[in-house]
């Protein structure tokens, strides 16, 4: 008989169960739940987690003209003029430029943890004679490294006598000149390292509070900023197929996706869908971010409008077209161009 009695108490606590007021309630307590009790705690996170705007001033990040990479003439006149970007000769050339308000940069950790300014991880597209990451070597071994381009008879030339520029090189040239500063955030993998560094720079080189902004893709490298130090401003970088850049950019790195986060396209379309809340306002907020930096051709009237009642900047990339160019600025936007300067007063 006791041998049977776990089978015995199931039967009896089931049947009690089944005819209790409970068990027929059930359905409508997970209803409650749902409708009610979740959205109340997304809502109580969302409060908790939230960063407060910046403290710094952001009106004059508003309506300028940044440089992309340094931009470059559209026609060259010189062979002055013909400079890699992402170089101090190209920022050089930037703040003799009368329409240009600022310059953006992309950022990446070396070997030996020193933010190094370039575009791409992977050197070969910039350097043609280096088929490694900045990840992988030390600032001394990039700084050896010689820009190249390849001439009308398809062999590379050396450009000039730039080399590869750190963040803080760039910083201590800017501040004499009145240019403000975008810096872009590559690097995902250091994030907490790459923070702490910001971090320095800034302590170090005050003018940065009122002249310069951190941008970035991914939404943890602002979060982190912000949360350690909340008088730096920022900006999000966002596209409505981020999975798609993301895993073009992951392909110059060290860690490219693997094949099963590729070919997934529920995953990918759930990470887009976070990835574009974040590029609303109020995911701009939850990041403490003040900026949109967004694609040119997601500008329109309903999103300036949007944005504005909220009392963020946006700012458009690559703005390349005349026409694209006057709209935006009439509407107060900023934007980033590689060849568009000194062409309101004409």
């Amino acid at each position: 008989m006791f041998s049977n009695l776990p089978f015995w108490l199931i039967n009896i606590v089931t049947l009690i169960l089944l005819t209790s007021p409970l068990f027929l309630l059930l359905p409508y307590l997970l209803v409650l739940f749902f409708i009610f009790v979740i959205p109340l705690l997304i809502f109580f996170l969302y409060c908790y987690f939230s960063l407060q705007r910046s403290q710094s001033p952001i009106q004059a990040f508003e309506n300028i003209v940044i440089a992309h990479r340094g931009g470059h003439p559209l026609v060259l006149s010189n062979e002055v003029d013909d400079f890699p970007e992402n170089t101090i000769a190209a920022y050089r050339w930037a703040s003799k430029m009368k329409g240009a308000n600022g310059i953006e940069l992309d950022v990446w950790l070396s070997r030996d943890h020193i933010p190094m300014v370039s575009h791409d991880g992977y050197l070969e597209h910039t350097f043609a004679n280096c088929r490694e990451f900045i990840s992988s070597l030390t600032c001394e071994q990039l700084k050896q490294l010689k820009y190249w381009k390849k001439n009308k008879r398809d062999i590379y030339d050396q450009i000039g006598c730039e080399t590869i520029p750190t963040l803080e090189e760039v910083i201590i040239f800017l501040e004499p000149t009145k240019l403000k500063l975008m810096i872009e955030i590559k690097e995902t993998r250091k994030i907490s390292e790459m923070t702490k560094i910001v971090n320095d720079l800034y302590v170090r080189y005050p003018y940065l509070y009122e002249r310069a902004y951190c941008a970035a893709f991914h939404p943890y490298n602002l979060y982190s900023i912000r949360r350690l130090n909340p008088r730096i401003t920022t900006a999000f970088l966002f596209v409505p197929d981020i999975t798609k850049y993301l895993i073009r950019n992951a392909s110059q790195t060290p860690h490219p996706f693997p094949k099963v986060f590729i070919d997934n396209v529920l995953l990918r379309w759930i990470i887009d869908s976070i990835m574009m809340w974040f590029g609303t306002p109020t995911g701009l907020k939850f990041l403490g971010a003040d900026l949109a930096c967004v694609e040119q051709r997601q500008v329109s009237q309903n999103f300036l409008d949007e944005y504005k009642n909220q009392r963020m900047i946006v700012c458009a990339w690559c703005v390349n077209e005349r026409e694209q160019y006057q709209w935006l600025r009439a509407n107060g936007v900023s934007i980033i161009t590689d060849t568009l300067f000194d062409i309101d007063d004409k």
